[in-house]
């Protein structure tokens, strides 16, 4: 797909635009409760943190920014910083470009949001858990009510409106938690379940070190592909 950034950026624009016409960007997620169980989206913060350390040797990767900014909508303005790169897996480069700039709008590194994808559905639109998780980013229903308030998503299996929802969740995740693994740990448990592993001494599950896994690869492949 050759499609340019500027053009892109539109589309984007345009599918964003219907959930800004409907519910604006003047909705506050700060108000409510903790409530949303797995997945959730965060309502308390700690914007003065700063990022905790890395062990010696061990290379610090950017996953999300620490910036103290709260979203309270979607992305109020696309970026255009680095030039995108598709991966070679099972989703088109269109919806992969869509993924890219909101990881630029949000400030998430693109290739964690599509490990994050691959740990959770494989890239399978259309697949619900057990546990009632929705398609890409795999959406838990107890998340729908404020999703379906804050963005206007009412379709969970449609790629991109789950794409949408899945992002907001993992950005305010960021916004409270200040490492990667945390994040990780609370949209796959949940806020109660991880704070109850972090109570215990454990900050890193399997389900954490395989999103990482899966983010080096990606990586790797992209840096081949700038070479080529």
């Amino acid at each position: 797909m050759n499609y340019s950034k500027r053009i892109t950026k539109n589309a984007i624009r345009k599918r964003l635009l219907i959930s800004w016409v409907i519910v604006g960007l003047t909705f506050l997620v700060i108000g409510f409760g903790s409530g949303w169980g797995c997945k959730a989206v965060l309502t308390d913060r700690h914007p003065d943190k700063e990022p905790e350390a890395a062990a010696p040797g061990k290379e610090t990767l950017i996953y999300g920014r620490y910036d103290g900014i709260i979203f309270e909508g979607e992305v109020p303005e696309l970026k255009s910083g680095e030039e995108f790169v598709p991966l070679d897996v099972p989703i088109s480069e269109d919806l992969q470009e869509f993924i890219f700039y909101l990881s630029e709008g949000y400030e998430i590194d693109f290739t964690f949001v599509m490990a994050l994808i691959q740990q959770e559905s494989s890239f399978r639109s259309d697949v619900i858990s057990e546990s009632s998780d929705y398609g890409l980013m795999q959406v838990n229903e107890k998340n729908r009510a404020l999703i379906t308030e804050t963005l206007g998503v009412t379709d969970f299996l449609e790629p991109y409106n789950n794409v949408r929802s899945g992002m907001f969740i993992l950005r305010k995740l960021f916004e409270k938690y200040e490492t990667p693994e945390k994040v990780l740990m609370a949209y796959n448990l949940g806020e109660s379940g991880a704070a109850r592993l972090w109570g215990n001494g454990i900050f890193e599950i399997n389900y954490s070190k395989s999103v990482f896994q899966y983010q080096q690869k990606f990586n790797e492949e992209i840096e081949r592909r700038k070479e080529e």
